[in-house]
């Protein structure tokens, strides 16, 4: 920036075209007050006026009595007029009244300044007032290209945040950012704040910093309060206010500009900045008048007293999420850390810190003295802690430690999570104590859950799994943030429904409003619905996931690859999901993403990564006795996993399970059995279409699509007659077309004259049926001779096809031939 180019960057100040405009006009006689806070840019202004007037012959002066002499009269061009005595703004007003040229006088507000009141009377009378505001962000790109920077819209809005939009800060600022490298210009719009700020500071007298300290808090002025605390009278008050007002660093609201704050902390230093704050503390106590967040700032400034502390522990129980910073500021004020523990441990678990929760919740467990109370909730907490993150059987070993004695009304949550770890006789313990604690609605839903999952392990008939599961609906429409609990009514409901083959009962349970996005992808993928599964995964941000729902995000996202067909997206899927094995363990809430983790280590050949969490979900499932409500599904993926390795002998143990819960009355296993019997046929090359079918039909009934029609490919590709494999290939498409929901035809787009036209994808109608078959095959990676003798049909013939697809779809290699056919909805179903 070239040296002194600040001073004529006036242009784009709000509110100075005007004067400008005039003044260059006119005969050379106007009048203009310009009133603005420190660093608005008055002087720059000043200047600029100077020397237009200069350039037009007119001399000019800046003193009132140089005005008034005798003679020609000069223009008057005056700065700083609020530093006049009042004799002095008498004799300006004066002269502005006398009818004496041109005056333009510059001032801060002092609105309670009879002085400056009647110099803005005078001028007002006679010609404008013009307040400089601020800039708006808005208005710093065009003053910074006045300046000659151009500066992005990231450091401009910046900037604006740091310094409330007044010029001398803006000029400051952008000066420093511009002069360093564009990912270095946050760091130095900093700094050079901070100095600004600091150099502004420098100027003001002690009684002026002590009202800066008051704003720190954004309490507001106010000049009786500010009598109490500065010890002066109503008037110095007053005009205390009027000053800090005026100054570049308070804020329309009265606040002290953030960039501030430390460096007048250090120039007035730390005993009488939180004397000042003491002082506040007391008048706002004694008036009635202290705010959550006035108290909250105190406390995080260092001041200290017991007041403080009981006021920001109180406000703590209605802050929500600033629930945690209410409790710490109430620690670093002086509270008793031992006596807010239960309840700080509890905010920082309800918005996920759960580093923090055992922080503070775990050193109870250790102390012999701690209140019955307050251990039962220490285990609450560090038991959903553990719980979220994947680890429920640490969670239950917590609470068989604290046993029924000392459960207390939490026998309920307990129950819960030694049913979900596989510990259902410890489960029957802890609910010894039930009928002692009252039905209140807390105690009531969290019985309802303890309950309904005793019922889905000790109960196997369809009939009592399916009212269990529509009391964890029930409780999860209920489910309630009052406290943090192991695991929600909600998530128990969603995968019970879903290991049931009920996917429409898993979306009532989620609502049509679910924030449980993770679920929501499942009951999407396991109904059919990949495509809105694909976009809800998409949006995840998986960072901020507890581990157990990452381990959830990770089974969809290999699942959809799978499912599509792309070796490259399913590795990758895979990759991403493989630092998280060792971080959870088994439970009947990851059962569903083991499995389909399980079934994409095989399809990559890296099965050892996920072998051991897939033994502990067997052996948590043999402790449990396979409740058919939750191990059905885990069977069905154990059936697929033996026909992905080739292993029809490694079919038959849960064909088995599958087999012995269907004699018990249940439907869904007996589509599964069904299904596994037909499957192991066809892989033994006895197809039975009308069986097939029958078993293809049940599969997609039950919302596993997708395995209904890769069942229906299979058994086409096995089949030895052709009409039967074509009705076959036929099934598998429109099951799987059944699960896609319609698409919205795109807006279209012009092309931007690209060298050769790129043909867009077909749709499946534009092939023949003979050459929707030819596709499927040429997607399993078969010759043109193995699909002749397929379709009986010469591989001359089968080259014929390949080629008038090609021609069709417009590919131009075989590569961009099989993404396009893919693209199409061929061949995911035979994947």
């Amino acid at each position: 920036m070239v040296a002194g180019s600040p001073s004529v960057a006036v242009e784009s100040l709000p509110g100075t075209r005007d004067i400008l405009r005039e003044l260059e006009s006119g005969d050379g006689e106007s009048v203009h007050l310009i009133r603005g806070r420190a660093a608005t840019g008055k002087s720059a202004l000043l200047g600029a006026i100077r020397t237009r007037l200069r350039a037009r012959g007119i001399p000019v002066c800046d003193t009132v009595a140089e005005a008034l002499a005798p003679g020609a009269r000069p223009a008057l061009i005056l700065d700083d007029a609020h530093t006049l005595d009042p004799v002095e703004l008498e004799k300006l007003s004066a002269a502005i009244g006398s009818d004496c040229g041109t005056i333009v006088v510059a001032t801060r507000p002092r609105p309670h300044d009879n002085a400056l009141r009647a110099l803005a009377d005078a001028v007002s009378r006679r010609g404008r007032v013009t307040d400089l505001r601020p800039l708006g962000v808005s208005d710093i790109a065009p003053f910074a290209r006045e300046l000659g920077m151009m500066t992005p819209r990231a450091i401009v809005e910046h900037v604006h945040r740091r310094t409330g939009g007044i010029h001398g800060g803006v000029v400051a600022t952008l000066s420093a950012a511009s002069a360093t490298r564009l990912d270095a210009g946050v760091a130095a719009v900093d700094r050079a704040v901070a100095t600004w700020a600091r150099a502004m500071l420098e100027d003001a007298d002690p009684d002026l910093l002590d009202v800066f300290v008051v704003a720190t808090t954004g309490t507001g002025l106010d000049p009786d309060e500010l009598t109490e605390i500065l010890g002066t009278n109503y008037s110095a008050a007053r005009d205390l206010i009027d000053r800090a007002r005026a100054t570049a660093l308070i804020t329309d609201a009265d606040l002290l500009l953030s960039a501030a704050e430390t460096p007048l902390r250090t120039l007035v230093g730390d005993r009488r900045f939180l004397a000042v704050q003491r002082r506040l503390l007391q008048a706002r106590l004694d008036a009635g008048l202290l705010r959550d967040h006035t108290a909250l700032l105190l406390a995080e400034s260092g001041v200290n007293d017991p007041r403080l502390c009981e006021f920001l522990c109180a406000a703590a129980e209605n802050a929500g999420d600033e629930a945690v910073r209410y409790y710490a500021a109430a620690a670093r004020g002086g509270a008793d850390r031992a006596r807010i523990a239960v309840r700080w441990s509890e905010a920082a678990a309800r918005i996920g810190d759960g580093d923090t929760a055992l922080r503070l919740a775990e050193p109870i467990l250790a102390d012999p003295a701690a209140p019955r109370a307050d251990l039962a909730a220490a285990v609450r907490i560090c038991a959903g802690v553990w719980t979220r993150r994947g680890l429920t059987a640490r969670a239950a070993r917590l609470y068989t430690w604290l046993g029924p004695d000392r459960v207390g009304a939490d026998w309920a949550l307990g129950a819960s999570v030694l049913y979900l770890s596989g510990d259902p006789e410890a489960a029957t313990t802890l609910s010894a104590s039930a009928d002692l604690w009252p039905p209140t609605e807390a105690t009531t839903r969290s019985g309802l859950i303890a309950d309904a999952l005793s019922r889905t392990i000790t109960e196997s008939t369809r009939t009592t799994t399916l009212s269990a599961a529509s009391a964890l609906i029930q409780a999860a429409r209920a489910d309630a943030t009052d406290r943090f609990v192991p695991c929600t009514a909600t998530t128990i409901a969603t995968l019970l429904c879903l290991g049931m083959g009920e996917p429409h009962r898993a979306a009532d349970a989620l609502g049509a409003d679910s924030p449980y996005s993770v679920l929501a992808a499942w009951t999407a993928m396991l109904g059919g619905d990949e495509q809105t599964a694909a976009a809800l995964i998409t949006d995840l941000d998986l960072a901020a996931l507890t581990p157990r729902d990452r381990l959830l995000a990770h089974g969809v996202r290999v699942g959809l690859a799978r499912r599509g067909g792309d070796h490259t997206v399913l590795m990758l899927a895979w990759q991403a999901a493989l630092p998280l094995f060792d971080d959870v363990g088994a439970d009947l809430l990851t059962l569903l993403p083991i499995g389909e983790l399980w079934l994409a280590g095989i399809r990559l050949n890296d099965e050892s990564r996920i072998a051991t969490l897939v033994e502990s979900a067997r052996e948590l499932l043999s402790r449990l006795g396979n409740p058919p409500a939750w191990a059905n599904a885990f069977h069905w993926y154990a059936i697929q996993a033996a026909i992905a390795r080739g292993c029809p002998d490694e079919l038959l143990p849960p064909a088995h399970q599958l087999k012995a819960a269907a004699e018990t009355g249940d439907p869904h296993a007996a589509t599964l059995a069904d299904a596994g019997r037909t499957w192991i046929l066809v892989l033994r090359g006895e197809v039975d279409p009308d069986r097939v079918t029958a078993a293809v039909r049940r599969l997609a009934e039950i919302g596993l699509r997708w395995d209904a029609a890769r069942l229906a490919s299979e058994a086409a590709l096995a089949g030895t007659d052709p009409a039967d494999s074509t009705a076959l290939l036929k099934l598998a498409r429109s099951v799987r077309a059944d699960a896609r929901p319609p698409q919205r035809p795109a807006e279209p787009v012009l092309p931007r004259q690209p060298e050769r036209p790129t043909p867009a994808p077909a749709s499946a109608s534009v092939l023949s049926e003979r050459e929707r078959e030819v596709a499927e095959l040429v997607l399993l990676g078969m010759t043109y001779r193995e699909i002749g003798a397929r379709l009986y049909i010469s591989a001359k013939t089968v080259e014929h096809h390949v080629a008038r697809i090609r021609r069709r779809i417009g590919a131009g290699s075989r590569s961009e031939l099989l993404s396009m056919l893919r693209a199409m909805g061929h061949g995911s179903l035979l994947v």
